[in-house]
């Protein structure tokens, strides 16, 4: 059931997870003299509003035995709009609140970047590192016969084991077409959070408010597919094709339009004030 191609899969996985920010990150910081410390900043600060502050108000929002779980759970359209919005008002916010008081004195434009770097980084090794290296020990575990007694013991101490049960027909349907396009999606996104920090970091130092709420919106933009394919609106690899797309077209734009912007302000202001 476990084959070489689920293997496959599963290293693909881990590769783009870790060894893909991590490379970035190394390569960053060495080639641009930047501090770890502004990457590091980006990476804490997206678990504190990603995966502890933003999980509050979903808890509360799409609990299923609330009385208004059926309308956040149910609803398609409500679902994938609530969903959106959250992430973007927390991880934007946050990253709005980072440049303003945590990273207040870094004001060479490479902060930007640095800070995406950390943000989108960490955010891959949670999500896609971590799941390489689960589906890899479930898959170990499936191939020496001992997940079944995971599933009894969970069985015998009253737990919901339908999960669990689905999993290793799950894991061995994982191939590395799967792999690619799950290091493709979060290489992609990386390169979101990075010009999503441009954004941010332009807005802070520049004094320009109202980008602010733009980041929100185009960062609640980013994760509308992701919702539609949980409520099975979109099948996964037009999902993955929408975010890629979406993701490389704000990049770049948001490079062109404010990070050259910012480097040739830099460049006019050397040339006022003079060596």
């Amino acid at each position: 059931m476990i084959g070489t191609g689920t293997y496959a899969a599963i290293a693909i996985m881990l590769a783009g997870g870790i060894l893909l920010p991590a490379a970035i990150c190394i390569w960053w910081l060495v080639t641009r003299k930047e501090r770890f410390t502004t990457v590091l900043t980006g990476a804490v600060i997206w678990f504190v509003f990603a995966v502890l502050l933003e999980h509050i108000p979903i808890a509360i929002l799409f609990r299923r035995e609330a009385p208004w779980g059926d309308l956040f759970l149910n609803n398609a359209a409500v679902y994938a709009v609530t969903g959106a919005l959250l992430a973007g008002i927390f991880e934007e916010t946050g990253r709005y609140l980072a440049f303003r008081i945590i990273l207040k004195k870094r004001t060479n434009r490479e902060t930007s970047i640095s800070y995406g770097i950390g943000h989108g980084g960490f955010e891959a090794m949670f999500l896609l590192g971590m799941s390489g290296i689960q589906n890899l020990l479930y898959a170990s575990m499936i191939k020496a016969g001992t997940f079944q007694g995971v599933i009894d013991q969970a069985a015998a101490a009253g737990a919901d084991v339908s999960a669990l049960e689905k999993l290793p027909e799950q894991i061995a349907g994982l191939t590395p077409l799967m792999g690619c396009m799950s290091t493709f999606e979060r290489a992609t996104a990386i390169l979101f959070h990075i010009g999503a920090s441009v954004l941010v970091f332009y807005a802070v130092r520049h004094s320009k408010t109202w980008l602010y709420p733009l980041a929100i919106l185009l960062h609640a933009l980013m994760d509308v597919p992701a919702a539609l394919y949980q409520q099975g609106i979109l099948n996964l690899y037009a999902t993955e094709a929408i975010l890629a797309l979406y993701a490389i077209v704000v990049f770049v734009i948001i490079y062109r339009s404010i990070y050259r912007k910012m480097e040739a302000d830099s460049v006019e202001a050397e040339a006022v004030t003079g060596p």
